[in-house]
């Protein structure tokens, strides 16, 4: 699984515009003309990074993407080094949007990517015989979760508020179905049970349950 976290993506980006620099500099670039033009070479090996992580930060619809997206489209642009300026510009723009926390998108990825990954570990302890620390770890993956959807939905809670407040609130707000509630609420309680040393509640297969459900309630409720 990809790991896609906040510093990886500044080093991946300083790492960019310092080549970009570098490439600029050079090529005798003085902020209005070259003394001669980057070499096909850099242009292009820099250009696809630069495209490939606009597409896996910004995404596919951003304006960032789009723009530099052109420079690869169109021969013309494809095949002139000139706009190698240009393109690094969008770099530097993307880089300054992201720092500012101007990209939300990325935001969603990176709590994706935790989501994920703690259910994962929450699946290896159930592997392992701890049963009540993977009840515990999913549940508090779930909070999170309604968190996260409270925020999307613009629905105020207090940062003390739990599971079981997030999730009629929602339910009120009709994010999801009584339904959904109900099976929300009886995974709170398996959770509840476990972090209060009600261990004899707590069945691995229920467990097992809450993990593939939680699981299949984020990736339907939560973008």
């Amino acid at each position: 699984m990809s790991e896609i976290t906040k510093e990886k993506i500044i080093t991946k980006f300083e790492k960019l515009i310092n080549e970009g620099k570098s490439i600029l500099q050079s090529s005798g670039w003085n902020g209005i003309r070259y003394q001669r033009h980057p070499s096909d070479v850099d242009y292009h090996r820099w250009k696809t990074e630069a495209q490939n992580l606009l597409k896996r930060v910004c995404g596919e619809n951003s304006e960032h993407f789009i723009q530099i997206k052109r420079f690869s489209e169109s021969t013309d642009l494809n095949t002139n080094s000139y706009y190698f300026k240009d393109c690094f510009g969008i770099i530097q723009a993307a880089y300054n949007d992201f720092r500012e926390d101007f990209l939300f998108d990325i935001k969603s990825k990176i709590r994706a990517e935790l989501h994920d990954d703690f259910l994962s570990q929450a699946e290896y302890l159930l592997s392992e015989g701890y049963v009540q620390a993977a009840a515990s770890l999913a549940g508090a993956v779930l909070e999170d979760a309604l968190r996260r959807m409270c925020d999307q939905k613009e629905i105020v809670y207090n940062e003390e508020t739990k599971i079981d407040l997030l999730n009629v609130s929602l339910a009120k707000a009709d994010v999801y179905e009584k339904l959904t509630q109900k099976e929300i609420t009886a995974k709170a309680d398996i959770r509840n049970n476990a972090d209060h040393g009600h261990f004899g509640k707590v069945k691995k297969d229920d467990v097992e349950d809450m993990v593939k459900w939680i699981r299949r309630f984020i990736s339907e409720n939560l973008k």
